[in-house]
Formats: C-alpha cells, sequence, structure tokens
C-alpha cells in the first residue's frame, strides 16, 4: 500500500512561470498572481533562485505598464517590493526611478512618498567604501532628479519639509545635497511676496541651504552654492543674511584647491566661471561704510592673491573680471540692481559721494598693477601675448582715455606683438578697439594698426 505523503507547494518559479509567458493584458489574471507571490513571500518561502524570478516577473512589469500611476495600482506591488532585497532590490529601484523622472513633475502626495521610499532603499544599500562607483553615482543622480521634480504646488511648508527629510536621509549622496540646496533656493523664489509671512519662510529657506553647503565636500561646489543663495537672499530684501553668505563664500574660497595633489589645476573653466560670477554678484551687494566700500573685493583679491597654485593664466582671468567692476560700480546708475525695492544699490547710496568715487579708484589702481604684473610671469609665450590682450581690452573697456591709461595699453600691446604673429585677429581687433576709445599714443598704435592690416591683407 502506496504511503500517503503531504501535498507539496508547487515552487515558486513555477507558480509564477505563466506570469512571463503571458500577455499582461488580464487585470484579474494578474491580481492572482500578485496574491499568490505575496502569499508565498509572506510565508518565508523566497530564496536565491526565487528571488532572481521574482526580480525578472517585477521588471517584467515594470517594462510592460512603463507607467508609473499603473504600476501602483497593481495589488501588493508595493508590499511585494519591500520584501526584496540585496541586488535585485537595487535593481527594480532603479528601474522605477528610471520611469519616474520621465515626467516633469510628481505632484501626488502618495506618488512622491513612494519614491522618496525607493530613493532611501537605494541611499541605505550604497557601499560608502566605494562611493565613487558608477552604479552608486548612477543611484545619485536618479535620487536628486527625483527631489528636483517634486512640486507641492502652493503648498510650501510642506514641500521645504521634504528637502529638510531628503537632507537628513540621502547625507551620503554629494549631488543629492546639492539638489536640495538648489532646490531649496528656487522654493524661495517662488515663493517671494510682500507679506511678512513669505519673508520668515524665504528666511527657513536659506538656512536650509545654509546648513546644507558645508556638508558638501567640493570647496569649490561649496563656493558656488554659497554665492546662488547670497544671491536668492537680496532678491527676498535679505541684505544681512546675504552679507553672511558672501564672507561664508570668502572664507570657502581661501579652501579651494584645484590641484588636489596633481600637478596642473583641475576644473579651471568651472572656478573662473564662479569667480565672474561672485564678481557680478558684487555689483548688487550695498556697499558696507563700516568696513570700506570695497571690503569684498579687497578680501577676494587678498585670497586670490595667496593662492600659490593659481596659475597666471587664471589669475589674469579674474583680475579682468575685477577690473570691469569697478568700472561698472562707478557709474551713476548701475547695469542692474536687486529686483527687491528695498535693497539700494551702490549708485542710490553713495551718489554724489567723492570719496566713495576715491575708494574704488585707489583700489583699482591695486588691481591694475597685480594685472600688469601676473601678465608678464606667464612662462609661455603665445599665452603670454593673449593674455596681454585680455587685460589691454578689459582696461579700454573700464577707464575714459588718458595718458596713464594709453601707455599701459600700449605696453601691453608691445608686449602680445612680441608673442603673436603680425596677422594676428585678436591683436587687430584690439588695436582697432584702443583706437576707438582714442587709447593711442599720438599716431604711433594707428599707423601700427594700419601695417598689420595691410600685411594680413598681402
Amino acid at each position: 500500500m502506496a504511503r500517503k505523503g503531504r501535498t507539496r507547494k508547487p515552487s515558486f518559479c513555477w507558480s509564477v512561470k505563466g506570469l512571463l509567458s503571458e500577455r499582461l493584458t488580464g487585470n484579474s489574471y494578474l491580481d492572482s498572481i500578485l496574491d499568490g507571490i505575496l502569499e508565498r513571500i509572506s510565508d518565508g518561502e523566497i530564496g536565491k533562485s526565487e528571488l532572481s524570478s521574482l526580480q525578472s516577473i517585477l521588471l517584467k512589469l515594470l517594462n510592460h505598464f512603463d507607467n508609473l500611476e499603473n504600476i501602483l495600482q497593481l495589488n501588493h506591488f508595493n508590499q511585494i517590493l519591500s520584501m526584496m532585497q540585496g541586488s535585485s532590490r537595487t535593481i527594480i529601484n532603479l528601474r522605477i526611478l528610471s520611469i519616474a523622472i520621465r515626467n516633469t513633475f510628481v505632484r501626488d502626495p502618495t506618488t512622491i512618498q513612494f519614491l522618496f521610499e525607493v530613493s532611501r532603499s537605494l541611499h541605505d544599500s550604497i557601499d560608502l567604501s566605494n562611493i565613487k562607483d558608477k552604479e552608486n553615482n548612477r543611484s545619485a543622480h536618479l535620487i536628486s532628479r527625483f527631489i528636483h521634480m517634486v512640486d507641492y504646488g502652493s503648498e510650501c511648508e510642506r514641500h521645504l519639509a521634504f528637502l529638510v527629510q531628503c537632507r537628513g536621509a540621502f547625507g551620503s549622496m554629494s549631488e543629492v545635497k546639492e539638489t536640495v540646496v538648489h532646490s531649496s533656493n528656487l522654493l524661495a523664489i517662488k515663493s517671494r511676496r510682500n507679506d511678512i509671512s513669505c519673508v520668515i519662510f524665504v528666511k527657513s529657506c536659506i538656512a536650509c541651504s545654509e546648513v546644507t553647503i558645508p556638508s558638501i565636500p567640493s570647496h569649490l561646489k561649496q563656493l558656488n552654492l554659497y554665492l546662488e543663495t547670497a544671491e536668492v537672499a537680496l532678491m527676498a530684501g535679505l541684505v544681512s543674511p546675504s552679507d553672511g553668505l558672501v564672507d561664508s563664500a570668502l572664507r570657502c574660497l581661501n579652501n579651494v584647491d584645484l590641484l588636489e595633489g596633481s600637478r596642473m589645476p583641475k576644473d579651471i573653466d568651472g572656478f573662473q566661471s564662479v569667480l565672474c560670477k561672485f564678481c557680478s554678484l558684487i555689483v548688487m551687494i550695498p556697499g558696507d561704510i563700516e568696513r570700506g566700500v570695497t571690503s569684498i573685493p579687497r578680501n577676494m583679491f587678498s585670497i586670490l592673491s595667496s593662492l600659490s597654485w593659481m596659475l597666471p593664466s587664471m589669475k589674469v582671468k579674474v583680475l579682468c573680471a575685477l577690473i570691469l567692476t569697478f568700472a561698472a560700480l562707478s557709474q551713476n546708475n548701475l547695469l542692474y540692481h536687486s529686483i527687491h525695492d528695498e535693497v539700494m544699490g551702490n549708485d542710490s547710496l553713495f551718489y554724489g559721494d567723492q570719496q566713495y568715487m576715491q575708494e574704488l579708484l585707489s583700489f583699482s589702481a591695486v588691481i591694475l598693477q597685480s594685472l600688469i604684473d601676473t601678465v608678464l610671469q606667464e612662462p609661455i609665450q603665445a599665452a603670454s601675448g593673449n593674455l596681454a590682450l585680455d587685460a589691454c581690452n578689459a582696461i579700454a573697456s573700464s577707464f575714459e582715455a588718458c595718458e596713464g591709461a594709453s601707455d599701459i595699453c600700449s605696453k601691453l600691446v608691445e608686449t602680445a606683438k612680441l608673442s603673436l604673429v603680425s596677422d594676428n585677429k585678436y591683436l587687430q581687433s584690439t588695436i582697432k578697439f584702443l583706437n576707438s576709445r582714442e587709447l593711442v599714443q599720438g599716431e604711433g598704435l594707428k599707423k601700427q594698426e594700419n601695417n598689420l592690416l595691410c600685411e594680413s591683407v598681402v
């Protein structure tokens, strides 16, 4: 007589085999399959092979629907996902976020919370000892993109609370923290109104950014974010917080080191771009009478002079920007102002103040001398010629025609002539510009221009 045995449940793989082979069109069929999956994994009947099969099933579902709203409507999907682990869970999380970021915005609170949990699971799975791994970088990018897409509409406080939550949840991802700062600043701009409650909220946004920035490892990125946040503060009429952020930016500038152990600086263009942005911001910041109206550019110049790793080519670009900044500040009507009515520009604060103009001119002379000295320090001959022309154009754009400016420009052109061929287009255009500005010594430079033009035609 045959011995009766217990009825054995079909294996997990065989139970779901139909889902892999059928077209996913019947919701009732899907529901029954997902019910069965949840029942089995709830009983603890899932091993490595079953986990691999489950990964394939969920990927098939995600690829089929390719729409987050439809996916979230599936029975038990969230519960099944929460029971997955290891690399299989990571693969599914990456796929979910890849689908989600195809949208322009994410506004549904339930969807936002779901994606936040997916992102947190992805973040927690990262191996901190290998944080620069490509897969980890991809995870950071997807999470950053999700945070950027979140939009709570008029519920600004709720949005800010979400950003604060993200700052705490994704602390090991520098890119995500940068996104939190950008999003917080954008939120402050969107909420800007004239009522006092908005001012309080904007201060909260700025505080969120200010607390987050120091945790970002790159000093160059910190510098850029401090300047961005300072600009937002100015737009809201918050002069004092803006001054504090600028001071933080200056301290950060002192710590920037583009060498980072290498022989040549890295990200030179990015550094120069940030410093030019800094110079542009200086034009909008009201001068401090107690510290001196040139206190910010003076501190900036002092720090730049102390950075031993700065190449002459980099320093010339920044000094040219400072020269142009002082030219802008010396105008009776500034080129641009803060959009907030309560933030007065220097053209209003120091209108007709001769001491203000004298301070600008005095420090301009210091920068001008440093600019000339730096051009002469460039060891590469061709580069020296181009730097001389850069300096010449900045000076010609900033100073009225006078004997001193004419002498300097003439000497810089002579320096360029020693390094560049006579038909160099940059050299020719610079000489033409000097003539239009009447920054020439007698007829010598004008004749020189004519000779160069003749040579280029020949």
